[in-house]
């Protein structure tokens, strides 16, 4: 009997084993299902914010929608020491929008234009009183109006002098030497080169507008064929500017790059629809910052090492796998973006309803970028604002590493959100590195505010027809954005650096066309942001 009981409990032990199994077996295609139903919502709902709703990656906490009467978003939970510490006052915010609207007020009539005065005389039957005596002039009613003069085109005849001896000797005939051009053989004159540079590039205008343009309005006509091929030309003669550019940003040791895609349609071995990169590049000691654009097409992860060999120091990027190479070298230290970071979990938190995780992950970020804000507004040095951080930020992101931590674990791993925690604890090292360094940024967003007129002037030109094309093209940006980011009119500038370049002999010559170098008298400066 006991025998027989045994052998039964054995048979029952194992239909609960297989049960057991076989309820395990289910909750994980369950669990399966669930994470793939996240996943498809998830992707739904993007779809849908980028087909209706806003681009915009501000984020109001809708657990608290209402916003402070000067524009900050009150939190639920009490601040920290460190948040008062780095939260503005509102005596600072309504100082700041004073400053703003004293910036408006200032910049209405394009104070640094020229004036040019008109005297509206009153009529003469009313400069005589009733008296008969004759009135004088006490003051003046004044009111600005801007002006606009359409461009002048015009022909410049080069005549240069034969002389010979009147007497009629051999060999005494001696003809004026021709003067230096960048493109010796053009038809128009280095204004002109800089007109089309500028007008491509920075006010985005495709060749074919320019084209029409001139035939149109000045009655003359210059083929896109004409103006694409003088760009390019006139790179190679520019090349020595872009190589002591690029050596400020590697004997500096705080730099940062980002890249964006580039169609070439005729480039050897590839498709015309394959995409290519063009790189953004910033760097520079403080006064001579330099931005540069350059051109890649294949292995990417060599183009950036050999890129920067020789560099040593912090280096603003994205967790892009092209920049993995660059930091299996010690001299590199990666300081990661933390908008990288924080974007993956904003459209998640706008999704979501309730308390997620994802609302909390965008509070450690608001709580994070209210003391960089302080540092900004208060115009902090390197010094001050390492202290600050050191005091405020460091604990708050070792808080939110804790946070993460724990969490993480309670995330499925292929949902979106599992994504953005991975993302965020694979980097963290260097999402972190800001703190060791003042002069370093919590993100790489000034970089990334260099990408965007590139992106926008790409939307209208959309794609390079050859390798040299596209070189040239970063070329010209590098030096456009450059001059713009030290205060110069880029036109200006351009037309000056193509007449001087002709005539440059030493590394001196070229060092004087520099854009921290040459005179502001000759390119003339802009008081507008760029």
């Amino acid at each position: 009997m006991q025998s027989i009981m045994t052998d039964t409990e054995k048979s029952l032990q194992h239909q609960v084993d297989q049960l057991t199994l076989e309820c395990d077996l289910l909750r994980k295609k369950c669990q399966q299902s669930d994470d793939a139903y996240a996943v498809l919502m998830d992707q739904l709902k993007q779809m849908l914010r980028h087909r209706f709703g806003q681009k915009s990656e501000r984020y109001i906490d809708l657990e608290n929608p209402q916003l402070s009467l000067y524009g900050e978003v009150v939190l639920n939970e009490a601040l920290d020491e460190e948040d008062e510490v780095s939260d503005n006052s509102c005596d600072n915010d309504i100082e700041r929008q004073k400053k703003r609207r004293a910036k408006k007020s200032r910049n209405a009539f394009a104070a640094h234009l020229p004036r040019t005065e008109q005297l509206i005389p009153v009529d003469a039957h009313d400069k005589t009183c009733q008296c008969g005596c004759p009135k004088k002039v006490i003051n003046h009613e004044r009111h600005e109006r801007l002006n606009y003069q359409p461009p002048v085109y015009e022909v410049i005849v080069e005549l240069r002098e034969v002389v010979a001896c009147p007497k009629g000797c051999v060999g005494e005939v001696i003809t004026a030497d021709k003067p230096k051009h960048i493109l010796p053989k053009a038809s128009f004159t280095e204004s002109v080169l800089a007109h089309i540079i500028v007008s491509k590039l920075d006010d985005r205008q495709p060749y074919y507008h320019l084209e029409k343009q001139f035939e149109k309005r000045a009655g003359f006509r210059l083929s896109r064929q004409t103006m694409a091929r003088s760009v390019i030309d006139c790179s190679d003669s520019l090349q020595p500017l872009i190589n002591l550019m690029k050596d400020e940003v590697i004997d500096y040791d705080v730099g940062a790059l980002d890249a964006t895609t580039l169609q070439v349609l005729n480039e050897p071995g590839r498709s015309a629809s394959t995409k290519s990169y063009a790189y953004c590049f910033r760097g520079g000691a403080p006064g001579k910052d330099v931005i540069l654009y350059e051109y890649n097409a294949i292995k990417h992860k060599p183009f950036v090492n050999n890129w920067f060999a020789g560099f040593s120091g912090g280096l603003h990027c994205d967790g892009d796998p092209f920049f993995d190479l660059l930091f299996e070298s010690e001299a590199v230290s990666p300081s990661f973006c933390n908008t990288h970071a924080r974007r993956k979990f904003e459209p998640i938190a706008i999704a979501s309803k309730g308390n997620g995780l994802a609302k909390q992950a965008m509070r450690f970020y608001k709580r994070l970028y209210k003391i960089e804000r302080k540092a900004k507004d208060e115009k902090m040095s390197p010094e001050q604002r390492y202290s600050l951080r050191q005091q405020c930020s460091k604990p708050l992101m070792a808080e939110f590493k804790q946070w993460l931590d724990e969490h993480y674990p309670t995330v499925p791993p292929k949902s979106s959100l599992g994504k953005a925690f991975a993302y965020t604890l694979k980097f963290w090292d260097g999402l972190c590195e800001f703190l060791n360094d003042g002069r370093l940024e919590a993100d790489n967003n000034l970089t990334e505010q260099e990408i965007k007129p590139f992106v926008i002037a790409r939307k209208n030109f959309m794609f390079c027809s050859s390798v040299k094309g596209a070189e040239a093209l970063c070329l010209h940006f590098s030096l456009i954005r450059t001059a713009k980011r030290h205060g110069l009119d880029p036109y200006r500038y351009y037309q000056e650096i193509l007449e001087a370049i002709p005539h440059c002999q030493t590394v001196e010559d070229y060092e004087a066309l520099l854009p921290w170098n040459i005179a502001l008298e000759k390119v003339g400066a802009i008081n507008l942001a760029a």
